[in-house]
């Protein structure tokens, strides 16, 4: 147990870092409270702001909970209008959005607005109605006021991008500190040195990285339950991330949909931290290391994803070898190895991709996982 709280000890004392998690914290209440401030709702020729904009709307939403129908979205519409942009007086580009949760999100959904930005004659109209409106009917999606979750799964996600940075700087000293410090050598002549004090580095290091993240989301949820409540569990994920409507079983609620993404990010941590430490362990200068884990964490994710499987896929379409089973194969790797990166798990990519790859995948992080840890290992016993 000493030599446990040693290790996390060494990890927890650099005060200028432990204060960029704080930063984490503020950055997300900053962002949280300035989103609330801005909300506005026009329901019946009332006005309302703030808070009192978000409870206004929640109660409007309650009104039209339950099975979504093309007859609803009417009542929607003829109730309150299409929801454009309002421009004040005296300013070239739009301020505020007209209407309320409703009558945005069936415009937003069921038209083109989106695209034209003009407010719509009427529904089933234009290419949106065809690939999203019609879908959220055929779907049967289940309606309810999802405001406060898709806000907190977006700022969540964007959250988790930091603090996996944050991490990357916590947990590579773990192993490269000891080589800069010229102490490895001695550790490593030790019998604890070469066993049980690497465990316990790597424990510690797995005891930040979780402790952190659900620190994280029980703050921000902390945030997300006392403004919006926590209506809309019930309701559809489809409303705010379209991927959900495909989910097994006619679509995935929001309860289910957090707790998928909530295994996805906690995922996200341990792989970061697993492949941080396999960094540690083959770099001598923590910096080096820090420079190139962080261009692998993101870019190098964000390039396979944008670039390469963009790339790949239009050669293969043009040429014709997106008809051969190994060319959907091919994509098909490249797509898993995507989402079972530390970028793509930060944003909840699971829930996204086809049912059969959910296993191909946790095997994949599995042995990514156990590799890094297994090369970590020994990297650090041989000194190298």
């Amino acid at each position: 147990m000493r030599l446990w709280k040693m290790e996390l000890h060494k990890i927890l004392g650099r005060p200028v870092l432990n204060f960029g998690f704080f930063l984490i914290l503020a950055f997300q209440f900053i962002i949280f409270c300035n989103d609330v401030s801005g909300k506005q709702s026009e329901i019946d020729g009332n006005v309302y702001r703030g808070i009192s904009a978000i409870e206004a709307d929640r109660r409007l939403a309650e009104e039209y909970e339950g099975l979504f129908t093309l007859s609803q979205a009417e009542q929607i519409i003829k109730r309150f209008g299409f929801s454009g942009y309002r421009t004040e007086d005296g300013q070239k580009a739009p301020r505020y959005r007209e209407g309320n949760f409703c009558s945005q999100w069936v415009t937003d959904n069921m038209t083109d607005f989106t695209r034209t930005e003009k407010k719509p004659a009427a529904l089933k109209e234009g290419d949106a109605w065809r690939e999203r409106g019609r879908q959220y009917l055929q779907q049967k999606m289940q309606f309810g006021y999802t405001a406060g979750w898709a806000y907190f799964h977006s700022l969540w996600s964007w959250s988790m991008l930091l603090l996996n940075i944050w991490l990357v700087l916590m947990v590579m000293p773990v192993f490269s500190e000891e080589y800069s410090r010229k102490t490895a050598h001695v550790l490593l002549t030790t019998v604890h040195g070469r066993s049980r004090d690497i465990w316990v580095k790597t424990a510690a290091a797995f005891v930040l990285g979780i402790t952190a993240f659900l620190l994280l989301t029980l703050w921000l949820l902390a945030l997300t339950i006392s403004v919006y409540g926590t209506a809309g569990m019930d309701a559809s994920a489809g409303m705010f991330d379209y991927r959900a409507l495909f989910a097994k079983n006619g679509g995935m609620t929001v309860g289910r949909y957090l707790l998928w993404a909530f295994a996805a990010k906690f995922a996200a941590v341990c792989l970061n931290v697993c492949v941080t430490l396999f960094f540690s362990s083959k770099c001598r200068n923590t910096v080096t290391g820090v420079v190139v884990r962080v261009a692998v964490l993101y870019p190098l994710a964000w390039l396979l994803n944008e670039i390469v499987y963009s790339m790949l896929f239009n050669w293969m379409y043009d040429s014709g070898l997106i008809q051969q089973l190994w060319g959907w194969a091919a994509l098909d790797i490249l797509g898993i190895v995507c989402s079972a990166t530390t970028y793509y798990l930060s944003w909840s990519a699971v829930i996204g991709v086809p049912q059969n790859w959910n296993i191909i995948i946790a095997a994949v992080l599995t042995l990514i996982m156990t590799g890094s840890l297994w090369r970590a290992f020994v990297n650090y016993r041989k000194g190298t």
